[in-house]
């Protein structure tokens, strides 16, 4: 058997039909602004709950950036296609790790979602949903489905402050059924910190392991630990991990968060790390490029970057189309639809002023509803009695009469379709 060897990566130009390749304007972050004053004032608050000015967001919200997982759902289409147990959580791991791989320099935090605020996506025979379900604390509830399978769960995020590093935790618990099977499988996202907040470039590292837990015969595990790995500026992308039978460790998986995946044998991996975590500091600042053991099975690539990922707030392909109204859309999507959001528009535009009124007046009206009690209950998920909030069935019927007209100027703030279908109600979600 032969050693390991550094290999360049194809990765695939992935487009939705008429989709932009870039944003309107280039987005240049005022020189005049400290962060440190902004975070001074709060230390010791839940960052996830104040907010910040403008310039400190990227023009998605957390609903938007939530469907991102979406991208990389051929993996999932794979897995329920295997015959095979274990090569069925091969791609199941590999999706897992393919959805943290768009916040590869991703430093600006999305916009906080309205209560009720709502995304829809129809994408690569998908169809995914995500409602904002509570304010405080903030929670979105979210649900996909395919022909082969159902994905559902809950992302409850914090962010704190310790020394020079903002820590965020998703608390994201997803859930993956297979139709045809019923095999299911849970994990949550890894925690991240990004350092040098106060001073000096920022970058992000995964802080905690990330597991997937089946309810057949295997389980794996993500590690993204620094062990013997080059820690660089622009932050550490290695990844390891193994898939278990019970405590026993069959099979190895490796690879660079933001590029690819592989597996092979737990024994040959033992083998042949100090040597591929070599090859790996060396191949780090290669474009498209990284080790690989031999008899390895390439499990993910990831989908090539735009020309202008510096200067587009790190989003990718797919993310720059998120925020697309698309011809006809405008009259599908629910009021409540992310899309609809003049402030991040605004700030695509490079009108940082004007997205700044936008916001400001989308969260005094906000508060103004949540003073009178009204527009507090979700429309298309339920919380049962354990607390876990579940998708009703009924959005995609498109039956929008009574959701609240959150992103439409009104005088008068009586921003409902329906009074009588939003006003306060004790299973309300704050």
């Amino acid at each position: 058997m032969g050693s390991p060897r550094i290999q360049s990566f194809k990765r695939q130009t992935v487009l939705h039909k008429g989709q932009r390749t870039r944003l309107p304007a280039t987005y240049i972050a005022p020189e005049d602004v400290s962060i440190w004053d902004i975070i001074r004032p709060n230390l010791g608050k839940d960052f996830s709950r104040f907010t910040v000015p403008v310039f400190m967001n990227e023009p998605l919200s957390f609903l938007q950036r939530l469907s991102e997982n979406v991208q990389y759902n051929y993996l999932l289409e794979k897995a329920a296609k295997c015959e095979d147990e274990m090569e069925r959580m091969e791609y199941v791991a590999a999706f897992a790790l393919a959805t943290v791989s768009a916040n590869h320099k991703r430093m600006s935090k999305p916009f906080n979602p309205l209560l009720l605020e709502t995304f829809e996506l129809e994408r690569n025979g998908v169809r995914f949903l995500a409602e904002q379900v509570s304010h405080h604390p903030p929670i979105s509830a979210v649900y996909a489905e395919s022909d082969e399978f159902t994905v559902e769960g809950t992302v409850e995020p914090t962010l704190s402050f310790w020394m020079t590093k903002l820590i965020a935790n998703p608390h994201a618990h997803l859930k993956l059924t297979f139709k045809k099977t019923g095999e299911t499988f849970t994990w949550s996202a890894p925690k991240c910190a990004i350092y040098n907040v106060i001073m000096g470039k920022m970058y992000m590292n995964f802080t905690s392991h990330m597991k997937i837990e089946s309810s057949g015969t295997y389980d794996a595990v993500f590690s993204f630990d620094n062990k013997g790995y080059y820690n660089h500026k622009g932050g550490d992308v290695h990844v390891e991990g193994h898939i278990f039978e019970g405590k026993n460790k069959v099979k190895a998986l490796y690879g660079n968060w933001t590029l690819f995946l592989a597996s092979c044998d737990q024994d040959d991996f033992k083998h042949h790390r100090k040597e591929y975590v070599q090859l790996f500091n060396e191949s780090i600042h290669e474009k498209d490029k990284g080790p690989v053991i031999p008899g390895s099975k390439i499990l993910w690539v990831s989908n090539q970057i735009p020309k202008l990922f510096e200067d587009q707030f790190h989003f990718t392909n797919f993310t720059l189309s998120l925020n697309e109204m698309y011809a006809g859309m405008s009259e599908k999507v629910a009021p409540t639809d992310s899309r609809r959001r003049k402030d991040m528009k605004a700030l695509e535009d490079g009108k940082n002023d004007e997205a700044e009124e936008f916001k400001h007046k989308y969260e005094e009206e906000q508060r103004e509803r949540r003073a009178n009690k009204t527009g507090n209950v979700p429309m298309w998920f339920a919380k049962d009695e354990d607390g876990h909030w579940s998708y009703n069935g009924d959005y995609w019927a498109r039956e929008f009469s009574n959701c609240l007209d959150l992103f439409e100027s009104n005088d008068n703030n009586n921003s409902t379709r329906s009074n009588s279908s939003l006003s306060s109600s004790s299973s309300s979600a704050d």
